[in-house]
């Protein structure tokens, strides 16, 4: 809430400026500052709307936790909405379509999010069977190295006992 009312008063202080001749890219700097803010928060609250879901405080009954739950996502949407009108119907024209620029800029480095995390799940993946083979090649070298021990033992004793049944005689 803090957040949309920090972009409200930004884009009025937009209008002021602009109708003072004031620099508009401060201004909008600052307006982007809000709208970061709000996201930031947004994300952080799916986060632990998320963790609550998967890890549900014992005060709580599951009823409770689920309605909390879906009132939280209400919220969520009704804020986004909320954000969404407003820079689409109340921002200046001269800043341009901002909100479909958002959505475009968004889905890109959602789409470069994805792949970085596809990469690095790969390379864990790479990792474990790296592990998982150097234990393998140790373990066939482990049991290489007691069968030998264990035939050369035999053999020794084999020989001693020889040795020892020849001195007998």
């Amino acid at each position: 809430m803090a957040a949309i009312a920090g972009i409200k008063q930004g884009v009025a202080l937009y209008k002021d400026a602009k109708a003072a001749g004031t620099d508009l890219y401060k201004i909008t700097k600052e307006i982007s500052g809000f709208i970061g803010q709000f996201f930031d928060s947004h994300e952080e609250i799916k986060k632990e709307v998320k963790r609550q879901e998967l890890d549900p405080p014992k005060t709580k009954s599951m009823k409770a936790q689920a309605l909390e739950n879906v009132f939280h996502q209400i919220e969520l949407e009704r804020e986004s909405v909320e954000l969404r009108e407003f820079l689409i119907y109340h921002t200046d024209p001269a800043l341009g379509a901002v909100w479909s620029r958002f959505e475009e800029e968004y889905k890109k480095l959602n789409e470069e999010n994805e792949k970085q995390i596809e990469l690095e799940r790969q390379a864990e993946l790479q990792l474990k069977w790296q592990r998982k083979r150097t234990i393998s090649n140790l373990q066939d070298k482990a049991l290489i190295i007691a069968a030998v021990l264990t035939v050369t033992i035999y053999l020794h004793l084999m020989l001693w006992s020889i040795k020892q049944m020849s001195m007998d005689k």
